[in-house]
């Protein structure tokens, strides 16, 4: 990225903005906008993109640049539906060199920033002004899409960033060793996203990439894992057992517990005690 293009004012001019939610069979074919870029962010739902001729699996929490005259295509999960925000605009007073608004050589979805919620609050006061169209809505707009395009090179730089970091050594590793220190706490996605300085999304995109399940059903599979062990090596309690992993409520634990192992833990408990030990 170019000191300008970093630091110079940005002097867009939006097109078009919009909304997409719940729409079933959404799709568009492969197409291009050879005088303006586009952005869209994506709140909730699944859907596949392709953008340059590579093709993306997105879903909530990431946010997707079409720089000026790059060939993409959309397409919804009828699964689970896109709900997305979405605009498009120009850049005038861009030089033709630094006529984008990320560099493209940057991989054009940006996973789940920790600046996602800002954008899509900005997203959505674009679109609503678009939709009402009061008084100075044209000046508001600009200035809302100019803070929109630098957060997002502010998000850019930051992917960048733990790009680095996960190579040395891997975040997700980091996270794991993190929940094996403290799977008997409830952690949650937002307390792991504040431990490692990047938004909760990112976290379980990264973690469920590098192990194939996210991090709260992996520290669910600890917890039960350790619950196994305990139910067959000691004879506390299952209430005393559900305590000691951070679980208030027995039920709750049994439930789960059921859910993971396929028995409750007092069916788990006599299974393999008597395999353990038999009585004579």
């Amino acid at each position: 990225m170019t000191a300008s293009a970093a630091g110079e004012e940005i002097q867009s001019h939006l097109l078009y903005a919009g909304k997409v939610s719940d729409t079933p069979n959404w799709n568009f074919p492969s197409h291009k906008h050879d005088d303006l870029h586009e952005i869209i962010v994506v709140c909730d739902g699944e859907g596949t993109f392709t953008i340059g001729g590579q093709s993306f699996s997105v879903s909530g929490g990431d946010i997707l640049v079409y720089n000026k005259g790059v060939l993409h295509e959309e397409q919804s999960s009828s699964d689970n539906l896109l709900i997305t925000y979405y605009c498009g605009f120009t850049l005038p007073f861009a030089s033709p060199a630094e006529d984008w608004v990320i560099p493209p050589d940057v991989e054009p979805v940006i996973r789940s920033s920790r600046v996602f919620s800002e954008i899509a609050a900005l997203m959505k006061m674009i679109v609503d002004e678009s939709a009402i169209k009061e008084e100075g809505y044209d000046r508001i707009s600009r200035n809302l899409i100019n803070s929109v395009i630098l957060l997002l090179r502010r998000a850019v730089r930051n992917q960048q960033n733990i790009k680095e970091q996960e190579s040395n050594p891997g975040l997700a590793e980091l996270i794991k060793d993190y929940i094996d220190r403290n799977f008997k706490q409830n952690i949650s996605l937002k307390d792991l996203g504040q431990q490692f300085h990047v938004n909760p999304y990112y976290v379980s995109h990264v973690f469920k990439d590098y192990y194939q399940i996210s991090p709260i059903n992996y520290a669910i599979h600890r917890r039960i894992g350790e619950a196994t062990r305990l139910l067959v090596s000691t004879e506390m309690k299952v209430w005393e057992v559900a305590k000691l992993l951070g679980y208030d409520n027995p039920n709750y634990f049994s439930i789960i517990f059921r859910r993971v192992t396929g028995l409750s833990p007092n069916q788990f408990r006599e299974s393999n005690q008597q395999n353990l030990f038999p009585h004579t």
